[in-house]
C-alpha cells in the first residue's frame, strides 16, 4: 500500500521495519557506538528511521556518519521535514533520506510497521520484511 510520495533528499532503495520518533536529536540522544537510541535502547541498524522533526547541534552529522562507521546505520531516514543538519550527515554516511511525509501518515505509522522506499521517493508499508 502506498502511503505517501516523498522528495528525495539522498535516493536509495530501502526496506525494513519502521522505527518512530517523534522528535530526535543525534547528539545525545544516539549511541552510534551500540546502535541504539539512548532513551529507550530501541535499535536503529537497518530500520527505516521515521522522525517527525529533528533537532541538535551540528555534531548531529558526525553521529550519523558513526551509525554508518560502525555498522549501526539505519537502511533510511524518513522525515516530515529535514534539516542541514540530517542532509549532511545522510550525505557522508550515504544513508538514504527522504522528507516531506505528510503530519498524517507520520500519525498512521507505528513501530516495527515494514516499510519500503524507492529512490524516487515512493513510500509503502509492506505486509512483512
Amino acid at each position: 500500500m502506498i502511503l505517501a510520495n516523498l522528495r528525495p533528499i539522498v535516493p536509495g532503495n530501502a526496506r525494513g521495519p519502521a522505527l518512530k520518533v517523534e522528535s530526535l536529536s543525534f547528539y545525545g540522544e544516539v549511541d552510534p557506538v551500540r546502535g541504539v537510541l539512548v532513551a529507550d535502547g530501541r535499535p536503529i541498524r537497518g530500520r527505516i528511521l521515521v522522525i517527525g522533526r529533528s533537532r541538535g547541534s551540528t555534531v548531529g552529522s558526525y553521529i550519523i556518519y558513526a551509525l554508518k562507521y560502525y555498522g549501526n546505520e539505519p537502511a533510511a531516514i524518513v522525515m516530515t521535514k529535514s534539516e542541514p543538519i540530517v542532509i549532511t550527515g545522510a550525505i557522508i554516511a550515504g544513508i538514504p533520506l527522504y522528507e516531506g511525509l505528510p503530519r498524517e501518515v507520520f500519525e498512521a505509522i507505528r513501530d516495527n510497521d515494514c516499510l519500503e522506499v524507492e529512490e524516487r521517493g515512493v513510500l509503502r508499508k509492506l505486509g512483512h520484511c
